[in-house]
């Protein structure tokens, strides 16, 4: 059991992946010599450029619908979609279960450039959104960072709906309304979660560059 805890992937058996997709072991053996041979793809596979480009176009198109809605509602409007997709999407999954696995060891360089080309890909989205309303990141920070932590929160949200969904619902009204503004501008959401319209200047200090 312990092993297994410090080694999620050691539980999956190969029988076990096989009937999950509906292979038998012999078309397996087709593919891959072994079950480290398959991890090795799929490693590969998750550090692809162009692994997630279907779901990132997705947000894309939402942000262009969104052009002329409010940075809150905008935001909370692709945060909505980005955590559909995060949910949906099985490759996701095992992106997390490689990471956990050997994010730091026998796939580390792939996990590494897999992330760092999904916080820039995230930041390519809601960058835009707020850009467009005049706010910039203040160094240290800059887009990709800034991508990096939109990234990394909405995968906590991620995580947490797949073990208690009424926590994290998948909908913008009103819990991620209140998350998107936390995001987009986290000092203007005050201490009981309660949103602060007000322009930038007025109220709380914005928490990128106006």
């Amino acid at each position: 059991m312990e092993s297994n805890l410090r080694n999620p992937f050691a539980a999956l058996r190969l029988r076990g992946i096989c009937e999950r997709a509906g292979y038998s072991t012999g078309a397996f053996y087709l593919h891959w010599a072994d079950i480290g041979d398959y991890y090795n793809d799929l490693a590969q596979l998750l550090a692809a450029d162009d692994c997630f480009d279907d779901d990132f176009a997705v947000l894309t198109e939402t942000v262009q619908i969104s052009a002329e809605a409010s940075a809150l509602t905008a935001i909370a409007r692709v945060a909505d979609c980005d955590l559909r997709l995060l949910v949906d999407n099985p490759l996701y999954d095992a992106m997390e279960l490689l990471n956990v696995t050997w994010g730091r060891s026998r796939f580390r360089a792939q996990m590494a450039h897999g992330y760092q080309k999904f916080d820039h890909d995230t930041a390519q989205v809601y960058g835009p959104i707020l850009a467009k309303r005049g706010r910039e990141p203040r160094p240290p920070l800059d887009w990709d960072r800034i991508g990096a932590m939109l990234q990394a929160l909405l995968e906590g949200f991620t995580l947490r709906h797949k073990v208690d969904p009424a926590a994290v619902p998948l909908s913008s009204e009103p819990d991620l309304r209140h998350y998107a503004s936390w995001t987009a501008n986290p000092r203007r959401a005050n201490r009981c979660g309660q949103i602060d319209d007000r322009p930038p200047g007025q109220g709380y200090a914005p928490a990128v560059a106006t």
